[in-house]
């Protein structure tokens, strides 16, 4: 009988908790293509081009302002002498961010966001900078479209921007995303 009453209040407690947050708390998902702009420089050649993906959350303290946190992979930049693969140059990141929104039809909405970014440059493989992490905090911007599918369901389009360094080399690293936000 306990265990009964306490799932009914927790049940109880999230639906108070939930009805609270209505359309404030979000939470999305996107993947694309990425870019990690890397100088490799001679006798290296360097393919910039890969996947990324990224997750976050938010919170909106304002119906056009909101709070976030999120974590992007950026996707790595491939080293290689000739055919050969040497390396990679991989980059991720932990953002904390403000979001304004733009409401430009009852559907489509533009967002901008400003924030910082925690990010980690892992270097894997024979390299001039050898094997190594080094983590930065850099500023981050980012673009996007939301589409409205319903009251809770969106799609998105984003292009997400910042840097990672290594060994006092900074690049820039971008995210060209599409996927889904669920506001609850």
């Amino acid at each position: 009988m306990n265990k009964i009453t306490l799932a009914a209040a927790l049940l109880a407690l999230a639906t108070s908790a939930s009805a609270q947050l209505t359309n404030k708390a979000y939470i999305g998902g996107a993947f694309g293509a990425s870019n990690v702009a890397v100088e490799c420089g001679f006798p290296y050649s360097c393919d910039n081009d890969d996947t990324g993906y990224k997750f976050y959350a938010g919170y909106k303290v304002h119906p056009q302002i909101a709070i976030e946190g999120g974590y992007i992979d950026f996707g790595k930049s491939s080293i290689s002498v000739g055919s050969i693969g040497v390396g990679s140059i991989a980059v991720d990141a932990f953002l904390v961010n403000a979001a304004g929104r733009l409401p430009f039809t009852r559907e489509l909405t533009g967002v901008g966001r400003l924030g910082l970014a925690f990010v980690d440059t892992k270097v894997s493989g024979r390299t001039i900078y050898g094997n190594r992490t080094e983590s930065t905090t850099s500023a981050y911007f980012g673009l996007g479209l939301e589409y409205s599918f319903n009251k809770n369901l969106r799609g998105t389009a984003a292009a997400d921007f910042t840097t990672g360094e290594v060994d006092g080399n900074e690049g820039t690293v971008r995210l060209l995303s599409i996927g889904l936000q669920y506001d609850f």
